[in-house]
């Protein structure tokens, strides 16, 4: 058998005024997708399940797309994207196809790029080859996705520690319908539901329970694949909301609807439960909390200016704060995505002094001039930093905008001491589990920015209304 595999993968924040271009994306295309882009994504897992089948599989690499959460994708890289992966499909003799998708791209003129995707993957291959695809549990599930995919698996943890396991289960529908052995049916709800990440941890409740009735439902016969799938809410989208979503038996149709409807309304019926999963404050009572707390490390999330859910992470109302206070020691902040800053601080160099216009406030977008110490200049791989020593806080300053500190070991290599500090701040929203074993107690600071917490302020335009929470009193049923 000969199975077609590709990655295309952003989650798109419109509310940011970054964009994303192709100087933005890594792309690649052919072998190099599977030597050098499948490393820790579902992607990982498609290709695993796949090299090891009892059946002789040959496995059609087309094209990988990924990036970091940023602004609306420019038309270009889309066309750029799809043009190779149509490219890719050409004359190709296929079994199957297995994707590997985010589910909440926006792209300029197209607002369903999944669906496109899926679409015009479709008209390549014809009917009858099966595709399937893993999803993000953010994924935005859209009425074309469902018309042109067989079977679809989804995250069920948040943060996403399953990610490579999604791809594995995603690729285990595809055999199964190649076997014979099933024929492979979608059922959808919507729910108009908005809901942050930061109130859907699935440590807590009603994640917790939400995801055993998925575990319960895959056991129910007829059902293979029970999702629930939460949707991006920094994406004004017209197809924006919750979802569940079952792949089943196409023989089982009436217990794939009796599945999938269960699921939205126990989903709706817990709407009101959710809750910020970490303590959640405004700025300076976040500042307050963490001041008056004897156990140390503090770890404090700026939650405004989440760069792994498309933030600028430039934004520098949390640090004047913390400048202008006497009583948090010496927190670290990390990190500042500001190029001309990083530039200053390699053109003064290590042990030197600076002054620097850093990022901006929200909303009067002025810098915030501080000055300090340039303490080390660093590369991870990822990115290159700058450990900026100020009068009441150190800094990271970035070249380009990066999660690597979503791993407290970034902090070891730059020999910052973090246990016992009685202060980290983080350009985040949920913390990673790394981080969670860290912190003696952890934070949310409500903070204004690109990732603003409090969606009933933000200026949606295209969501479809009515919508909880934006419209509380709403009724609705499946």
């Amino acid at each position: 058998m000969r199975i077609a595999v590709g990655t295309v993968s952003h989650e798109t924040n419109t509310f940011t005024e970054r964009r994303t271009s192709l100087e933005d994306v890594e792309l690649v295309t052919g072998d190099d997708l599977l030597t050098s882009f499948d490393g820790g994504r579902s992607l990982e897992g498609i290709a695993t399940v796949l090299r090891s089948a009892e059946e002789d599989i040959s496995i059609h690499p087309t094209v990988g797309m990924a990036s970091i959460p940023s602004g609306t994708v420019e038309l270009d890289v889309f066309d750029r994207v799809l043009t190779e992966l149509l490219d890719s499909l050409h004359g190709e003799s296929l079994d199957g196809v297995c994707l590997d998708l985010h589910g909440s791209m926006y792209v300029d003129g197209v607002p369903d790029p999944e669906g496109e995707i899926l679409t015009s993957v479709r008209d390549a291959v014809g009917p009858d080859v099966p595709i399937t695809a893993a999803l993000d549990m953010h994924a935005t599930i859209t009425e074309t996705m469902v018309e042109y995919a067989d079977g679809i698996a989804g995250y069920r943890t948040a943060p996403h520690t399953d990610v490579v396991e999604t791809g594995t289960r995603a690729a285990e529908l595809l055999l199964s319908q190649l076997r014979g052995e099933v024929d492979l049916e979608l059922g959808w709800v919507r729910l108009p539901i908005l809901l942050a990440g930061e109130r859907s941890e699935t440590e807590a409740e009603p994640m917790q329970t939400l995801i055993r009735l998925l575990e319960r439902a895959d056991k129910v016969e007829g059902i293979y694949d029970a999702n629930y799938f939460l949707g991006f809410p920094w994406a004004d989208s017209p197809h924006a909301g919750c979802h569940a979503l079952v792949t089943g038996d196409a023989n089982a149709s009436e217990t794939i609807d009796e599945t999938v409807r269960s699921l939205a309304t126990e989903f709706w019926n817990r709407r009101r439960a959710f809750d910020f999963t970490t303590e959640a404050y405004r700025l300076k009572e976040a500042l307050d909390e963490a001041a008056t707390t004897e156990a140390r490390p503090v770890v404090v999330a700026d939650t405004g200016d989440i760069p792994g859910a498309g933030a600028s992470q430039d934004v520098t109302n949390l640090l004047e704060a913390i400048l202008e206070r006497d009583d948090v020691g010496t927190p670290v902040v990390a990190v500042f995505a500001d190029s001309k800053s990083h530039r200053d601080c390699i053109a003064a160099g290590e042990e030197k002094t600076i002054t620097l216009s850093l990022g901006r406030s929200v909303p009067n977008g002025d810098p915030l001039v501080v000055s300090g110490t340039v303490e080390t200049l660093f590369e991870t791989g990822d990115a290159e930093l700058a450990h900026v020593v100020l009068d009441g806080a150190e800094i990271l300053v970035s070249s380009e905008r990066t999660n690597v500190h979503r791993d407290p070991s970034l902090f070891e290599r730059l020999d910052i001491e973090i246990d016992g500090r009685d202060m980290i701040v983080l350009k985040s929203g949920y913390l990673s589990p790394a981080w969670k074993e860290v912190a003696a107690r952890r934070l949310f600071a409500l903070t204004p920015g690109d990732t603003n917490q409090l969606l009933s302020t933000l200026p949606y335009d295209r969501v479809p209304r009515p919508i909880y929470p934006l419209d509380e009193t709403m009724e609705w049923s499946v």
